[in-house]
């Protein structure tokens, strides 16, 4: 769950994307697990699914390399967009908490996109040969 202010809307990136409403200073978690607005789903599950419903997870949803299932954020922090080389958040373990945390990694501007290395927490990209994951 997104637990900063931000708005989605058009980036240079891809699509839509997250952006910062309010300076956030560098250490602030601006994304944390919770199960009220993040669903987990088994890998097994989605299997079963139906192609449409499959397609659509697996867009927006993560496959944690923590707990190996697939994550999905109901709020819109599924709309944050990758950058192997630009991104403002880290992944960073807490302990007690089943899922990793994105933290501003420096200062993040009002009006700033904020961006995630997804091969930090996702397995499916972290393996991915995509050359968009690599920039």
């Amino acid at each position: 769950m997104i637990v900063v202010k931000t708005v989605v809307k058009q980036s240079g990136i891809e699509g839509l994307g997250l952006f910062a409403e309010e300076r956030i200073p560098k250490g602030t978690t601006v994304w944390k697990y919770d199960p009220r607005f993040d669903l987990s789903f088994d890998p097994k599950e989605v299997e079963a699914w139906d192609l449409l419903q499959k397609d659509f997870l697996i867009r927006y949803a993560y496959l944690s390399t923590d707990s190996g299932k697939y994550i999905f954020c109901a709020d819109d922090a599924r709309f944050m967009n990758h950058s192997a080389t630009k991104n403002n958040l880290d992944v960073m373990p807490f302990e007690g908490e089943p899922e990793t945390r994105g933290v501003a990694n420096r200062d993040i501007e009002a009006g700033e996109e904020i961006l995630i290395n997804y091969r930090t927490f996702d397995a499916a990209d972290a393996t991915s040969n995509d050359p968009y994951l690599n920039s």
